[in-house]
C-alpha cells in the first residue's frame, strides 16, 4: 500500500467521523427543540436558528452540493481491486467468494 493509498483510507474514515457526528447533532438538536416544544416553551429565534443549523449541515453532507474533498466509492473500490489484483492469494480467495454468491 503506498502512501497516496493510506492517505485516502484515512480521508475516508474521517468523513464517514464527520456524518456521524453531524447525524448525532441534528438529532439531539431535533430532540431538544421537541422536548422544549413539549413543555409549552416557544421561542421562535430557537427555531430558526434549529433551521438554520439543519440546512448548513445538510448543505454541508450532501453529496449533491458540497462535496469537496470527500472520497467517492469509486475511488476506494480502486484502491481494494488495486491491493487484490497485486495478491495472487487475495485474488484466489476474491474469485472464490464471488462464485459462492
Amino acid at each position: 500500500m503506498n502512501d497516496r493509498d493510506f492517505q485516502l483510507i484515512m480521508k475516508a474514515k474521517r468523513q464517514i467521523q464527520r456524518e456521524s457526528a453531524i447525524r448525532s447533532v441534528l438529532i439531539f438538536s431535533l430532540l431538544f427543540v421537541a422536548c422544549l416544544r413539549f413543555l409549552g416553551i416557544e421561542t421562535p429565534f430557537l427555531y430558526l436558528t434549529f433551521f438554520m443549523l439543519l440546512f448548513i449541515l445538510l448543505v454541508l453532507s450532501s453529496d449533491l452540493i458540497a462535496n469537496l474533498g470527500t472520497v467517492s466509492k469509486a475511488e476506494l473500490v480502486g484502491v481494494i481491486e488495486k491491493h487484490i489484483h497485486s495478491e495472487p492469494e487475495m485474488l484466489t480467495r476474491y474469485c472464490n467468494a464471488k462464485a459462492r454468491t
